[in-house]
C-alpha cells in the first residue's frame, strides 16, 4: 500500500537561514525569541510557530575561533503553543494506515495542558564548549520578558553546532514549534583548507519531519500537529521539512558545494541516499566532518548511505561538475521508523516508502542542475591533525562508567525510558543485579541512579579519560548525547541480553548481558569511518554495548547527558553529571 502526498514535492526553492555574523571578538548579540507564522509549502496555509527572531529555523549565527560572543536572548513570546499535541487513540485509522502516517489529528484530543503552555524556554548550544551556567539546564528556564544573557567563549575547533529549547519535560514540543537554529564556528584551519564559506556554495541543512492538522473538509490547514499513537511514543511526522519548506528544490552549478547537514528532528533517523536517475550517486559526495568539526581525513559514505540520528551533523563535499544542465539528483531518507539500524540498500531508494516502518514518503529534497561554467576541485587528502584516538595508556587506567539503557512498559501510560547507572555490585549484596558476562569472567552491577531527581553519581575530573560503556536493552536505535567536550568512539560491541518477566523496576534493573552476537541479530556493529571523527551524539543500536572514551578539559560544574529523542530525554531518559578539578575531589566523599 502507498500514499498519495496531499502536497507536490520540489516546487518550493531551499531557504537560506539568515546569517547573523558575530564579527567582533567580545561582540553582544540579541536575539528575540517570538511567535510568528511561516509557510511550509507554497500550497499549505501559514503556520503559527515560535522561532528565534520568529523564523524557522532561527538565524544562523556565525562565530570565530577563541572569539567571545554574548547573546542576549530575548523571551518575547505572546499566546498558547502553536502545536496540537495529541494522542490517537488508535494505532491504525478506519482505512489501515498508520496514523503517523497521515494529517491530522486521527481522533485524538488535543492535550489541554499542552494549550496552556505560555513560552517557558531555555536555550541550550549543542555541542558548545560552555560554562555550566550558560549550557542550558532544562530546569534554568524564563518566561516572557525575563532576561538571559550567556556568554559563549568559542574556544573550540570549527565545527555545525546548533541552538535550540531544552526546557524540562517539553523540550519534544518547543523545537517542534519552530525553536532551533545553526551555530557555525570558523577558524583558520578550514580557511587553509579551501573549503567553499558561506552562500552560495556553502549550504546548511536543517533537517526535520513534521505533520499538519485538517479542517472539517479535510484540507490542510497548516496547523502542526505532534501526534503519537498507543504503540509508538514518539512523532514520527510524515512531512520531511529541509530549512523549513518540505521537500524544496536547490538549483546548483555544475562544481563542488558544502552542505553542512543536521538531523534536528525530534525522532526520525535519516539515511540518506543521494539518487540520479536510475541509480545511486553517492560516489560524488565526500565527508570531511561530524559532529565537531573536521575529519583527520575525507571519507567516503557508507554503502547504504548517510545515517544521522537526531543531533547529528556531517559536513559533505558534493560533486556535481560534469553533470549537463537540467540534470536532476534527488535526496531520499530510507531509514523506517522507529529506527533499530536495519540495514536497506542505496540502490533501491527510491522505492523505500513503508507505511509499517511510518515512513510515506521518502524524499527529502531535490537537486536540479544550472548552466554554468563547469568547475573541479581536489578535496585534500589531510584535513585535519589537532586529534588523534586516545593512547592504550591513558585508557588502561581510565574509570569505566556502564548506563544500561531500558523502556520499562506501564500500564497506565506511555513507556518509561530511563538510563541506568550502574555500579559494581559487593559479592554478598543480594537483590536484583545486571550481570555482563565478557566470555572470561561475569560482573554483577546493581543500579545506583535510574532517574533524572536521581542522586548525582558521575564526578568526571577534568583532563582526565574516562570510559563510558553504554548498553542497549531496548529494541530501538538511541541517540546519546554528552553536553560539553565531545568524545571518540572506541568499539561497538554486540550483545545477548535476557531480562526476565518484572526485571525492569521503578528504579531496579535484573539482567543478564554475554558478549556475544545473538543469533537473530543481523547489524554487523561495525564502526563507519565516519564516525571516527569527534562526536557528542552517538547512535547505540539495539543488542549493543557502545564505548566511548570521554574527556572534559575545561569547565567544572553540573551537565548532563540523554537521549536526543526528544520524546524519550522528556519521558526521563536523561541523567545529570558533573565535572570536577582533581584537587576538589577529595572533598567529594
Amino acid at each position: 500500500m502507498t500514499l498519495t502526498s496531499p502536497l507536490a514535492p520540489f516546487v518550493d526553492p531551499l531557504p537560506a537561514p539568515r546569517r547573523l555574523i558575530a564579527a567582533e571578538p567580545g561582540g553582544r548579540l540579541s536575539v528575540p525569541i517570538r511567535a510568528g507564522t511561516h509557510s511550509f509549502h507554497r500550497d499549505l496555509p501559514e503556520s503559527r510557530i515560535w522561532g528565534y527572531e520568529g523564523t524557522v529555523p532561527g538565524p544562523t549565527i556565525e562565530t570565530e575561533r577563541g572569539q567571545a560572543v554574548t547573546v542576549e536572548w530575548l523571551n518575547e513570546l505572546e499566546g498558547a503553543l502553536p502545536v496540537t499535541n495529541t494522542v490517537a487513540p488508535e494505532s491504525a485509522d478506519a482505512e489501515g494506515l498508520p496514523v503517523q502516517c497521515v494529517p491530522g489529528l486521527s481522533g485524538g484530543e488535543p492535550d489541554r495542558n499542552a494549550e496552556a503552555l505560555t513560552g517557558q524556554t531555555v536555550v541550550h548550544l549543542h555541542g558548545g564548549l560552555t560554562p555550566a551556567s550558560y549550557d542550558g539546564w532544562a530546569e534554568n528556564l524564563f518566561g516572557p520578558g525575563q532576561p538571559a544573557v550567556f556568554h559563549y567563549p568559542n574556544d573550540q575547533r570549527a565545527a555545525l553546532l546548533w541552538y535550540h529549547d531544552h526546557v524540562m519535560g517539553i523540550t519534544k514540543l518547543d523545537v517542534y514549534a519552530g525553536l532551533a537554529g545553526l551555530w557555525i564556528v570558523r577558524d583558520e584551519r578550514e580557511r587553509e583548507l579551501g573549503l567553499p564559506e558561506g552562500p552560495p556554495f556553502e549550504v546548511p541543512l536543517l533537517i526535520q519531519d513534521r505533520n499538519f492538522d485538517l479542517d472539517e473538509d479535510g484540507e490542510l490547514t497548516g496547523r502542526l500537529v505532534h501526534k503519537t499513537d498507543p504503540d509508538v511514543m514518539e512523532a514520527f511526522a510524515p512531512f520531511t521539512v529541509v530549512n523549513g519548506k518540505v521537500w524544496p528544490l536547490l538549483a546548483v552549478e555544475p562544481r563542488t558545494y558544502r552542505f553542512r547537514v543536521i538531523n534536528g528532528s525530534n525522532a526520525r533517523t535519516y539515511r540518506l541516499v543521494l539518487f540520479g536517475d536510475e541509480a545511486p550517486e553517492l560516489e560524488r559526495i565526500s565527508q570531511i566532518g561530524t559532529d565537531h568539526g573536521l575529519l583527520r581525513a575525507p571519507t567516503a559514505l557508507p554503502a547504504d548511505g548517510l545515517v544521522l540520528a537526531s543531533a547529528e551533523r556531517a559536513d559533505l563535499l558534493v560533486d556535481f561538475s560534469g553533470l549537463a544542465p537540467g540534470t536532476e539528483l534527488t535526496l531520499f531518507n530510507t531509514a523506517a521508523a522507529p529506527f533499530d539500524g536495519a540495514p536497506f540498500a542505496a540502490a533501491d531508494a527510491e522505492n523505500a516508502a513503508d507505511l509499517e516502518g511510518l515512513l510515506p514518503y521518502p524524499q527529502v529534497m531535490r537537486f536540479r542542475v544550472e548552466a554554468a561554467a563547469p568547475r573541479s576541485w581536489s578535496i585534500p587528502a589531510e584535513l585535519a591533525t589537532d586529534y588523534e584516538p586516545p593512547a592504550e595508556d591513558a585508557l588502561a587506567s581510565a574509570p569505566r562508567r556502564a548506563i544500561a539503557l531500558v523502556e520499562r512498559e506501564l500500564a497506565d501510560g506511555p513507556n518509561m525510558l530511563t538510563m541506568r547507572e550502574l555500579a559494581p555490585a559487593d559479592d554478598d549484596v543480594g537483590g536484583p543485579l545486571v550481570t555482563i558476562n565478557d566470555g572470561e569472567s561475569s560482573t554483577g552491577y546493581r543500579v545506583a541512579a535510574a532517574h533524572f531527581e536521581d542522586t548525582t553519581t558521575f564526578f568526571p575530573m577534568l583532563g582526565q579519560y574516562e570510559v563510558w560503556q553504554l548498553i542497549n536493552l531496548t529494541d530501538d536505535t538511541h541517540p546519546i548525547h554528552l553536553h560539553l567536550d565531545p568524545f571518540q568512539i572506541l568499539a561497538r560491541h554486540p550483545i545477548r541480553h535476557e531480562i526476565p518477566e518484572g526485571g525492569v523496576e521503578d528504579r531496579a534493573l535484573t539482567a543478564t548481558i554475554t558478549l556475544k552476537s545473538d543469533p537473530t541479530d543481523a547489524l554487523s556493529h561495525a564502526i563507519d569511518d565516519n564516525e571516527r571523527g569527534l562526536k557528542d551524539t552517538i547512535r547505540v543500536n539495539p543488542k549493543e554495548i557502545v564505548e566511548i572514551a570521554v574527556r572534559f578539559t575545561t569547565y567544572s560544574g553540573r551537565y548532563m547527558y540523554h537521549c536526543h529523542i526528544l520524546e524519550h530525554e522528556d519521558r526521563d531518559m536523561m541523567r545529570p553529571f558533573v565535572t570536577m578539578a582533581p584537587e576538589l575531589m577529595p572533598f567529594m566523599a
